[in-house]
């Protein structure tokens, strides 16, 4: 089982040789929805995925989407690195810049990376041992520098696989929206405008308005609307702001403004939402958070 490092959303272990083989599941139980990077320092692995088994040669680096149920057998002797993080963290590890269409490309399949020896001990090991220095002090471990270190030891890993040669499982409009929801997930909170997320991805209005309603059946502006509505329901119920200041940190200048956007979406004021979740518990308001996890 892989050490909990923050939370249950990035697991860490560096698992030294032993005198007998060991098998690491993922993909089922608290690991349905974790991402599972290998580094392999010394001797081999074998991964055993959808009843096909894949070798993984000394000095390699390969990669398991989430959801994807394998067993990573490390035989007597061999020495590996294992990383895993939440499918949630995905925004952040793969970004929105010109390197997240390949991250996203490398982490939604099996990938297996054939490197050197002086490419793992240059790349890779001084990236992992910064990681398990910063993961070391628990009072004050950083998410945002162990999302940096994962993201970079990505990077490393497309620049050393012929990542244009990949076939993506996930079709053209899946990565778009992936893009998509990354750029949203960044600037919900300054209310952008649909254009600028146009602009963004480099596509016109047209082109994104038929991708979301053909994958989702709703428009950008509802998808955009939904996660801010997802982020102010929150703040009422697990904060004391007041609806000014939760305005206030979601681009809104008058509290007035986000009482009705609000009231529109869900048919309750702030004030209803707040005093039916103290009064029932979660269950009562849960119905009003949209699910902005069926995004690709």
């Amino acid at each position: 089982m892989l050490t909990n490092i923050v939370g249950s959303m990035v697991r860490f272990e560096a698992i030294q040789p032993g005198l007998q083989s060991r098998v690491f599941s993922t993909g089922s139980d608290n690991f349905s929805d974790f991402n599972l990077i290998g580094i392999t320092q010394r001797g081999g692995a074998s991964v055993l995925m959808e009843n096909d088994q894949f070798e993984v040669a000394e000095f390699a680096v390969f990669c398991i989407p989430h959801k994807k149920k394998a067993k990573v057998i490390l035989p007597a002797g061999s020495q590996l690195w294992l990383l895993g993080y939440s499918d949630a963290l995905t925004s952040l590890m793969i970004g929105s810049d010109l390197d997240s269409s390949k991250l996203a490309m490398l982490m939604r399949q099996l990938t297996i990376t054939s490197s050197q020896k002086e490419e793992i001990e240059e790349l890779f090991l001084p990236l992992l041992k910064l990681l398990q220095l910063e993961i070391g002090v628990v009072n004050k471990r950083s998410r945002t520098i162990i999302c940096s270190i994962i993201r970079i030891l990505l990077i490393n890993t497309y620049r050393l696989n012929p990542i244009d040669t990949l076939h993506s499982v996930y079709s053209s409009d899946e990565l778009v929206l992936q893009q998509f929801r990354q750029i949203v997930e960044i600037e919900f909170r300054n209310r952008r405008p649909v254009s600028y997320y146009c602009q963004e991805l480099i596509m016109t209005y047209d082109r994104l308005h038929a991708i979301c309603q053909r994958n989702l059946k709703k428009s950008p502006l509802q998808l955009i609307n939904n996660r801010v509505l997802i982020e102010a329901i929150s703040k009422l119920k697990k904060s004391t702001d007041s609806v000014q200041m939760i305005a206030n940190a979601l681009g809104y200048n008058e509290g007035s403004q986000l009482s009705h956007f609000i009231k529109k979406e869900t048919g309750f004021s702030p004030s209803q939402i707040r005093h039916n979740f103290v009064k029932s518990g979660e269950a009562s308001v849960s119905r009003l958070e949209q699910d902005f996890a069926d995004w690709p």
